[in-house]
């Protein structure tokens, strides 16, 4: 089954590597033309990093799939590990900033984007080991995530910030 073979994902990983790789770049530059904006808000900065890592957590999980013969249950241990950790990071990022926000909404939605982004990651990481579950499909699910959410985010920071 094609869900299990990394070999089979090589396109959409080096198409959404790619693509995040430079969503990423293109992030830095939002980031670096508002910064002045960006730190006026307590809560923006922790917003602009947390982009960055989905983005990075993407390419790193791209470039753990494209290495040429790994066994999918190497693979599952990298994005579980990958997963964890970036997951871990953008709680703590998130949380941080939690108590600064005023609006209950944007304490949610910030929350939910972030589970949404990064579980999915975890998840097809135990299900590559256990080889049943729905494997890489779920990766596919927090890549679509996190460059739905970086994406966004990347337009508060550029645009809406202005406002």
């Amino acid at each position: 089954m094609t869900a299990y073979e990394p070999d089979a994902w090589h396109d959409f990983l080096i198409m959404t590597g790619g693509a995040s790789a430079a969503l990423a770049g293109l992030l830095f530059v939002a980031v670096s033309l508002n910064l002045e904006q960006i730190l006026k808000f307590t809560a923006l900065p922790s917003l602009a990093a947390a982009s960055i890592s989905m983005l990075l957590a993407v390419v790193l999980a791209c470039c753990f799939g494209l290495v040429p013969g790994q066994p999918a249950v190497a693979l599952g241990i990298e994005l579980l590990v990958l997963g964890s950790s970036t997951a871990s990071l953008l709680f703590v990022l998130v949380s941080r900033s939690l108590s600064r926000l005023e609006q209950l909404g944007w304490r949610v939605s910030r929350l939910l984007m972030t589970a949404v982004s990064t579980i999915p990651m975890v998840v097809a990481g135990v299900s590559l080991m256990a080889g049943d579950g729905g494997g890489l499909y779920w990766l596919l699910v927090g890549v679509v995530a996190s460059v739905t959410t970086a994406t966004y985010n990347a337009w508060v920071l550029l645009i809406e910030i202005r406002r």
